[in-house]
């Protein structure tokens, strides 16, 4: 399943040209990855929570919520993950996050809220 924003912005990109955020799940058994691609900031950051939600709801016992095809433009849309990460956790889902480029870790180990596992291995396909 691919989820898409609701209201693209006008060209389908950002100032500074980066893409909008989409969203790809693929539920396996026992658990669901949530593959982001585009640009992760304030705008669409609800995107992200969004897609995050829908997997809780399906009952995994972990979600993986890979961001190797993401740009973080700002923090702000990097602060929705720890939030979601607590969802998660108040479910007794485990969640981790796949962030390969390493000043992308580095800012998410930054971020308060609930720990979260953060890891550079893409799952596979």
């Amino acid at each position: 399943m691919v989820i898409k924003p609701a209201a693209p912005s006008a060209g389908g990109a950002r100032a500074g040209g980066a893409a909008e955020l989409t969203a790809c799940l693929a539920v396996r058994p026992g658990g669901t990855v949530v593959r982001l691609s585009g640009g992760l900031h304030a705008g669409t950051a609800r995107l992200l929570r969004e897609s995050v939600e829908g997997a809780l709801d399906g009952g995994p016992t972990t979600v993986v919520l890979d961001l190797t095809d993401v740009t973080a433009d700002d923090d702000l849309g990097l602060w929705v993950i720890p939030a979601v990460a607590g969802d998660a956790h108040a479910r007794g889902v485990a969640f981790t996050v796949v962030a390969p480029k390493r000043s992308l870790r580095i800012r998410l180990r930054r971020l308060g809220g609930r720990p979260f596992e953060i890891t550079d291995a893409r799952p596979a396909d």
